[in-house]
């Protein structure tokens, strides 16, 4: 039998992969040449084999490429943000950050990202054996390489998952700002305004419309206002402008939130509309066109600043 027991034991925790060194434990290396020879494993990338008959999956690529980086590197980027969790970034992207003094030939699908930086500080290795760039430096590096939206909605994401907190993005960012990297004043403008909120914006939709919402003209709509109702009661308005006392609601539609959240919704708007406040709500079919969204937000919300402005001439 040439793989022994241990062998598959190893290919079975490392979806089917082990590198050279790896297989080196427990066979000779005449042995992996006869596997190899009789195809049983084959390469998936260099010193990283393959279980024949094992399907390349996701999960599987990002194993590949965590063990063919080692201890001197790990999966980073949008890949590393995936395995965070985070959804809003592509899924055809498999980034390898290792060091800067390897020149690695590897297949199409594999992008590499030469770095000597805190490789060793910011590697993270997950339930599986598949490591990882720490949930900061992943957030960096997408700094580096997304737009100002996407990165928004990823930090985002990752701060509603409690992978971090504007805090210690801030504190991250002191200690690498010195570094010169790329990446830094988009990580500041996500900072400027995320750091003295309360809590994580709860969807991209939020975003979206928000983007289209400044595009209009209209001023920076604060972000989870806390708004105390008639009853005590604390909620958080998604988007809001407290001085004419309209907030926006971008939410999922009645098939995520059935009878019940919708009845919730509509109590919750009634108690704001008690204290004198306008909500507005739009669900994920309506903002598909999230720009006649945003443009209905704006009428109505010239039309509550003209209101106010009168309600302030005419008192005594």
């Amino acid at each position: 039998m040439i793989l022994s027991p241990a062998v598959l034991h190893l290919l079975g925790r490392q979806h089917g992969l082990a590198t050279h060194e790896q297989l080196y434990e427990h066979l000779s290396w005449r042995q992996v040449k006869r596997a190899v020879d009789l195809e049983l494993l084959v390469p998936e990338l260099p010193k990283v084999k393959r279980l024949a008959g094992v399907q390349t999956t996701p999960a599987l690529q990002v194993m590949a490429l965590s063990l063919y980086a080692g201890s001197t590197g790990f999966v980073g980027g949008y890949t590393a943000a995936r395995e965070h969790g985070v959804t809003c970034v592509p899924y055809e992207v498999f980034e390898v950050m290792i060091n800067e003094v390897r020149a690695p030939q590897l297949p199409e699908w594999a992008t590499v990202t030469r770095t000597g930086w805190r490789l060793a500080m910011d590697r993270r290795e997950l339930a599986d054996g598949r490591v990882v760039s720490s949930p900061l430096r992943t957030l960096f590096r997408c700094g580096a390489i997304c737009s100002d939206v996407r990165f928004e909605k990823i930090a985002e994401q990752m701060w509603h998952r409690e992978l971090i907190t504007p805090a210690e993005a801030a504190e991250y960012l002191r200690d690498v700002r010195r570094s010169g990297r790329t990446g830094v004043a988009r990580f500041e403008r996500w900072l400027e305004q995320a750091i003295e909120r309360p809590r994580a914006t709860q969807s991209g939709l939020e975003v979206d419309l928000a983007v289209a919402l400044q595009t209009l003209g209209l001023p920076t709509p604060e972000r989870q206002f806390a708004l105390t109702l008639g009853n005590a009661e604390v909620i958080h308005l998604d988007l809001s402008w407290p001085k004419i006392r309209l907030g926006v609601e971008p939410g999922d539609n009645w098939w995520h939130a059935g009878n019940n959240g919708t009845r919730r919704d509509r109590q919750r708007d009634r108690a704001c509309d008690e204290i004198g406040w306008h909500i507005l709500r739009f669900d994920e079919v309506e903002l598909r066109d999230v720009m006649a969204c945003a443009r209905q937000v704006a009428v109505i919300h010239r039309k509550r600043s003209r209101l106010q402005q009168f309600a302030g001439k005419v008192a005594p």
